[in-house]
């Protein structure tokens, strides 16, 4: 990875996050994994009452798989969000945000005031903002997105679990953004609205 603070697609990508296609046609929610607009604008045109509930927001030490994307040594604190997004009141999406601490300052300061508002909301309607490639896993039975997803959704955790990983990029510094996707998102219908531009 090259420069302090930067997006790189190289030697940094965790092999384990595999490309969206074919690992992702298995999955049963392709369309979804595939989303690459607002997944919340998504959500919202496919149930009648959207909601988030924040969980954490904060410095937390990043995911050992994620340090070398932010491009610091395991274990240095950056920030961190946690959310579960609900369809009509059902858990449908688990989220996962992560950036490093002196993007906070510059590209990334609307991240400090997001409050109960979506991180797609935000980061879509930013200009210049592009999004990176998506790279999809079935969480293993022992991963911490897992159990956290299942915890926070009353699962049990041996449910299977997709998810996906995408950096969003602004001005070469870049917020990652991981959803593990819950089994209710799978029935979810859409509605006869159009679903909204991002």
């Amino acid at each position: 990875m090259r420069g302090r603070g930067k997006y790189a697609s190289g030697a940094s990508v965790d092999h384990a996050w595999r490309p969206l296609y074919p690992c992702g046609g298995r999955s049963g929610i392709a369309a979804w994994l595939a989303e690459r607009g607002s997944l919340t604008s998504r959500l919202r045109a496919h149930c009648d009452a959207f909601s988030l509930l924040r969980l954490h927001q904060g410095l937390a030490r990043p995911r050992r798989d994620e340090a070398p994307l932010l491009a610091q040594p395991l274990g240095r604190r950056a920030w961190a969000r946690e959310v579960v997004l609900f369809a009509d009141g059902v858990p449908v999406v688990y989220g996962h945000s992560v950036a490093r601490r002196d993007v906070l300052r510059r590209n990334w300061r609307l991240l400090v005031a997001l409050g109960s508002q979506p991180v797609g909301d935000a980061v879509f309607a930013r200009a210049m903002t592009r999004r990176g490639e998506i790279r999809v896993r079935r969480l293993p039975p022992r991963d911490a997105l897992r159990r956290a997803a299942c915890a926070y959704a009353g699962l049990p955790t041996a449910t299977p679990l997709w998810a996906r990983r995408s950096a969003f990029v602004h001005r070469g510094q870049a917020l990652w953004v991981t959803e593990v996707f819950l089994p209710a998102v799978a029935a979810l219908r859409g509605h006869s609205r159009p679903l909204a531009r991002a």
